[in-house]
């Protein structure tokens, strides 16, 4: 993967530090469509404070019962964070839930860094899919101009990331 993890320097998941076995298992579950299948895919919540990526993640059926966002807990020190989902076929829904309406200029960027930082954190870690995501992610990142242009997946939006101009 040409990307590289540089700016997140730990992962913390379901609220622990996540070490490299911890994440090799969320990541090879993610991978794995029988897994997502017979967890009826995955409910998250993920927020970054620009050096360290908090993912918090349930399979959607428990149990034989099933889960809900309101379950995932983060730390109270992520104010801007995505609530989502992954389906058995590995599509992401990554949405937030706005504190304000419209949101501010600080606003947009924070979610923006939000959404490349779980791209980031996923993908570097070893997510083989591109995190292919649904309409209404597409939709929502352009109507609330979080995003200038809606990515098809999370590969793409680092790969639009990267070719943006920076200021000097």
């Amino acid at each position: 993967m040409p990307y590289s993890d540089n700016q997140l320097k730990k992962l913390y998941l379901n609220g622990k530090k996540a070490g490299g076995k911890s994440s090799r298992e969320l990541i090879s579950a993610l991978n794995n469509r029988k897994i997502r299948t017979e967890k009826g895919g995955y409910l998250f919540k993920a927020g970054s404070d620009h050096k360290n990526l908090y993912l918090a993640v349930i399979p959607c059926i428990i149990d034989g019962e099933r889960t809900h966002h309101y379950d995932i807990v983060l730390p109270e020190s992520i104010e801007y964070f995505l609530t989502g989902s992954i389906t058995p076929e590995g599509v992401f829904t990554i949405l937030f839930i706005p504190k304000q309406k419209p949101l501010s200029r600080e606003m947009k960027r924070s979610y923006h860094s939000a959404y490349i930082d779980l791209a980031l954190g996923l993908l570097c870690r070893g997510l083989d899919e591109p995190g292919e995501l649904d309409g209404v992610s597409r939709m929502m990142l352009v109507e609330t101009e979080v995003m200038t242009t809606a990515p098809d997946s999370l590969l793409e939006m680092l790969n639009q990331e990267r070719s943006i101009p920076r200021k000097s």
